[in-house]
Parts: structure tokens; sequence; C-alpha cells
């Protein structure tokens, strides 16, 4: 079991909160806003109204043995500076804030935030990747030049094994693992002999350029 501080009730603060502690993680919960507080309550381990801008509030509520904090508030760029800053000066490890512009995540690297998250941004890259790549069901970018990206296969894959199709050699890319969409269940480091199907998903790594080679 993990402790996490969730600052920010907005929507994306509620959800987290609630899913972390559903996984079994001891959540504390912290916004200025008694509703939303009250609101909560029940649903996470513990909820404290409290302001995120106030240093001496964070000092005395986060401790520095906490494992993750995360940074949702949507009181524009300056509570979640503020409140990033703070949480180092506590000597909290790893604070996670939510940007809400590229001039925004240029500030909280500055101040020491140890991973961003820009969703607004994030959801809309995503959205135009499935729109222009009908076949992408999900991509999970590695580096700048790598991902990993799950997708339906090719008609032109189907009935096809593994090694007839010669991925490597033809376009740079691996399958690390194949999901039977029908009973959701991966078939990991498939063998050459592995016959593509249509019931089946292809999760597979390599360059986006080379990634965007295939045919889909």
């Amino acid at each position: 079991m993990k402790q996490f501080v969730v600052i920010g009730l907005g929507s994306f603060g509620v959800n987290l909160a609630i899913a972390l502690t559903e996984e079994g993680h001891e959540v504390l919960v912290i916004d200025a806003d008694r509703k939303k507080v009250e609101a909560i309550k029940d649903k996470v381990t513990h909820a404290v109204i409290g302001d995120a801008t106030d240093k001496q509030i964070m000092s005395e509520i986060i401790t520095p043995d906490t494992d993750t904090v995360i940074v949702g508030v949507n009181e524009g760029m300056e509570a979640s500076t503020l409140a990033t800053l703070y949480l180092k000066d506590v000597g909290v490890k790893e604070v996670i804030v939510k940007a809400i512009s590229d001039e925004h995540v240029k500030i909280l690297k500055a101040v020491g935030a140890t991973e961003i998250i820009y969703p607004e941004k994030d959801v809309a890259l995503r959205l135009a990747e499935r729109l222009s790549t009908p076949n992408l069901i999900e991509h999970l970018p590695l580096t700048p030049e790598y991902s990993i990206v799950e997708l339906t296969p090719p008609e032109a894959f189907l009935g096809k094994t593994l090694r007839g199709l010669d991925l490597r050699k033809e376009y740079g890319i691996v399958v690390i693992a194949v999901k039977d969409m029908l009973t959701n269940t991966f078939h990991l480091i498939p063998g050459g002999d592995f016959e593509i199907r249509p019931d089946t998903a292809l999760i597979i790594i390599g360059k986006k350029s080379d990634i965007e080679r295939l045919d889909v």
C-alpha cells in the first residue's frame, strides 16, 4: 500500500483519488472548498479542507515520507506552481502536477515538479492519432522516437504467421504480444508460428516512423 496525496478536487482530482483508493492505497485529499471535501470524504482515506497556496498548512498536513503528491488544482498557474514549490520545500520526492498550458509546463519544471501531465493536450493528441490511424487502439509513447502501440491487424496480415510477415525485417518493428479480443487474454512474445486472426490485436514496439509505415 502506498501513500498518496491529491490536491485539488476538480473532476481530475476526484476521479484519481477514488481510483487510487479503490486500488487499496491510502489517499489523502486536500481542497479549500468545504463542499467538495464533504462530498468525497467517505470515498477516500482522509479528506482535509486546506489552501494549497498556504506553505504552513502544506507543511503541517504533508510529510516527506509521502510516496507521491498529485497537484490538480484548477485555480490557474499560480496556485499549482506555489503548491509545487512548497511541496519540494517540505521534502516530497515525487510531485506530479497537472498543467494548463505550455508556459505552465516550463514554470513547473523550473520549480521542481518531477512529472507534469497536460490532460487537455494529451487527449487532443491521442484523439488526432486515433482519427488519422483508424486501426489504432492504444498508444504508449516511450521516447520522442519510440512507442508501444496496440492496433487491430491490417487485413493483409490476417491468416499469416509472424514468421511469414517478418515485421522486423519489413518494418523494423517487433510484436511483443498478441491480445485475444474475445477473451481479453494475452500471448506474450508470440512465436514465429503464431497466426494472425481477425479477433486479435497486435501490441508492437518500434520507431514511430516505422509504425506509421504499416498499412493501417
